[in-house]
């Protein structure tokens, strides 16, 4: 499938399925969007079939002419250090004034390190030409709506790459890719991580964000391209997606436009239309502890014939214990801990184990996925 093509099916799924289409229309009416080009990426390739109003491409050193307040989104791509030390600071007043920037790969050094320091970096690892899996962290965040629910669909698990697990895409990192460590991790947020990035080269994030000045200014920084031309097609889409968030989120807070919240997403990659019978359905449990319908709702997270759920405490596990075994597996993604460097979780009543980033993203489903329990940090 072509960028084309991939960037209108993400279009007519927003306007059908995820019930964007007002967002989508403002976006086309007012969306701006600027992107730099790199000696090793070519963002032409997908921004030419974004929807905005307004998509210009430009060379390097042309950003100097450029009146950057005009745009909503910049992005830079790689590595961006052919953009004139000069631009540097018009770069950082667009932030500053509330414009968002998105930078990728070796932009984290020329860029991002030196414009905007103290929340990420280069870790100073360099990766293989390699296609990784990745985890999605935060899927209820502005710039994921919708991916989680959309690479899971049947569509794309035919597309996947043995071993790529359904909630799990590709990401295509190019020869000495920059792993991205945070420095600040109250400040920013990582969405998206891959653990054969932080098994290999050190660091785990693939997506990251940050407010930056006290206008709502963003930088969203991304390991490799925007093109991802090996990461197979249920990547590209996810990249899509992605992409086409994020200005969807600027013009939706730059237009006051309220959005519908991510639960309400109903795919039809299998089905045409909700089925009648599924409106009388029983909210989810995340529904219900995060909207009651009513104040006798408080209680009703039940689990049949043990009344109320109960819950249970992560706790972080002392890999010096000699109980604990790094030949035991993960029970979310079913991998051991044999060369894993971060920190290892278990759920304290039933002691299954998890990854950092597996209970982070168990976690958004509310329940251990042994036993059941609400987990609580």
């Amino acid at each position: 499938m072509s960028w084309k093509d991939l960037y209108s099916e993400v279009k007519k799924r927003k306007m059908e399925a995820l019930d964007k289409k007002d967002v989508v229309k403002a976006v086309e009416k007012h969306g701006k969007i600027l992107a730099v080009n790199g000696r090793y990426e070519k963002p032409k390739k997908v921004v030419e079939h974004m929807y905005a109003s307004m998509k210009k491409i430009i060379r390097e050193k042309e950003i100097m002419k450029e009146d950057l307040s005009q745009y909503d989104v910049t992005l830079i791509g790689c590595p961006g250090s052919d953009i004139p030390y000069a631009a540097h600071p018009k770069i950082k007043d667009f932030v500053n004034n509330g414009g968002w920037l998105i930078t990728t790969d070796w932009a984290l050094r020329s860029i991002v390190e030196i414009i905007f320091p103290g929340y990420i970096r280069w870790n100073h690892a360099k990766t293989a030409d390699a296609v990784v899996a990745c985890q999605i962290l935060e899927p209820n965040h502005p710039f994921l709506e919708g991916v989680l629910s959309e690479i899971q669909q049947s569509k794309w698990q035919k597309q996947s790459d043995k071993g790529t697990k359904k909630s799990e895409f590709r990401w295509w990192l190019e020869t000495r890719s920059f792993p991205i460590q945070v420095l600040n991790p109250q400040a920013v947020r990582v969405l998206i991580s891959s653990f054969e990035i932080q098994n290999k080269w050190g660091e785990s994030p693939v997506l990251v964000e940050f407010e930056y000045g006290k206008n709502s200014g963003r930088i969203i920084h991304m390991i490799s391209h925007t093109h991802l031309q090996k990461g197979g097609t249920k990547g590209k889409y996810a990249s899509a997606l992605i992409l086409t968030n994020i200005i969807d989120e600027k013009i939706s807070q730059k237009m006051g436009i309220s959005k519908s919240s991510t639960p309400r997403y109903v795919s039809d990659w299998q089905t045409s239309q909700i089925q009648p019978q599924q409106q009388n359905q029983q909210p989810s449990l995340e529904e219900k502890w995060i909207s009651p319908a009513q104040e006798t709702n408080y209680l009703t997270p039940a689990t049949g014939a043990r009344g109320l759920m109960e819950t249970s405490q992560i706790i972080e596990v002392d890999v010096n214990n000699p109980n604990f075994s790094f030949a035991s597996k993960c029970v979310y993604c079913s991998f051991d801990f044999a060369e894993y460097k971060g920190k290892i979780y278990v759920c304290q009543s039933c002691n299954a184990p998890y990854h950092e980033n597996c209970i982070n993203t168990q976690i958004n489903e509310g329940t251990c996925k042994n036993c059941g329990r609400i987990l609580l940090w």
